[in-house]
């Protein structure tokens, strides 16, 4: 959900918890598809009709602006007429601009999304490499009717990590494959102790409310079962992202039946893993018209005013993204 849309469910909670009468509106929401039975459930579990209406608050906070507009709509049908005017603003925006692309051609859900997942955000100084991104995106398609594991492998400075990020900047596959959102996590190289604390961070940006347990795991184990659950309970269909995996034990913390999306060296990492899997290579050859690109972009200035120089910095650097820009500042 997006920031202004967040705001105003924030802003005008104590009226909507005080008024609103939670059956009716929570039928058309099922009906629109952002909320499922289980969460009416839920919801209708809670002892008072206040409580009821705080729960359901909460639930469409943690949902994308669809579920916001759904809300409004609601409103506006069971006769909340005064209180759908509170929410006006965002829900219009929403309605006009959830698919509408920004300058950069990322749409606000999307923005909204990589946002809350911690998604990295494009470096400064980007190349597109769209056969690369389409192969990725082909392969996470794959994980909208089934949990597996999809692997983007290569050597260091390839541009693993920023490829995978861009695979997920498209507003038809964070809709239609991961309604869940998308939880990236930094993983490196790491002992037990390091995993554990991932572990421990995951759990906590993932249960924010603390339902499921006010302490943090214990271990390594327990940190696995409690993500199994949140993940199918509050998350369901969601795309964990590890990103710079070395060792193929740390992904036993993640065989939870959930989808995930690796970056590693290694692409034997999934080897031990059951389940569907597919890898996607990224050569560590950069085009040269791609690294003149790269120059052109570090310096400011178009590609074909670049000096003769340029072409034996891209040839002498060893032929990847990263040594192409390090090359620039040595």
């Amino acid at each position: 959900m997006d920031e202004k849309a967040r705001s105003l469910l924030l802003q005008n909670r104590t009226a909507l918890v005080r008024d609103i009468r939670t059956a009716y509106i929570m039928d058309h929401m099922i009906s629109d598809q952002v909320i499922t039975p289980e969460e009416e459930a839920q919801v209708k579990s809670q002892r008072t009709q206040m409580d009821k209406a705080n729960f359901l608050i909460n639930l469409i906070l943690g949902k994308s602006n669809q579920a916001y507009v759904s809300f409004y709509n609601a409103l506006l049908h069971e006769g909340y007429k005064d209180l759908a005017v509170l929410l006006k603003e965002a829900a219009n925006a929403e309605l006009s601009d959830s698919t509408k692309s920004s300058s950069n051609g990322i749409t606000s859900y999307v923005k909204t999304v990589l946002c809350e997942g911690a998604v990295p955000q494009r470096p400064v100084v980007f190349v597109t490499r769209l056969k690369l991104v389409s192969k990725i995106q082909q392969s996470l398609y794959k994980l909208s009717v089934e949990s597996g594991w999809v692997t983007v492998y290569g050597m260091a400075g390839c541009g693993k990590t920023v490829l995978a990020a861009e695979a997920l900047r498209d507003h038809k596959i964070l809709n239609e494959c991961f309604p869940g959102g998308v939880h990236w996590v930094s993983v490196g190289r790491q002992d037990k102790a390091g995993l554990l604390m991932k572990l421990q961070n995951l759990c906590t940006r993932l249960d924010q409310e603390a339902k499921y347990s006010q302490r943090p795991p214990l271990n390594a184990e327990e940190a696995r079962e409690r993500l199994r659950l949140m993940v199918n309970r509050m998350y369901p269909r969601c795309l964990i992202v590890l990103d710079d995996v070395w060792d193929s034990w740390v992904l036993k913390a993640f065989d939870i039946q959930c989808r995930v999306l690796i970056t590693s060296r290694d692409k034997s990492v999934t080897d031990s893993l059951p389940g569907f899997k597919e890898a996607v290579h990224v050569d560590s050859e950069l085009e040269h018209s791609k690294g003149l690109e790269i120059l052109s972009r570090f310096l400011n200035i178009k590609a074909e005013a670049l000096p003769s120089q340029a072409h034996n910095i891209i040839k002498e650097s060893f032929p990847s993204a990263t040594a192409t820009g390090e090359k620039l500042f040595q």
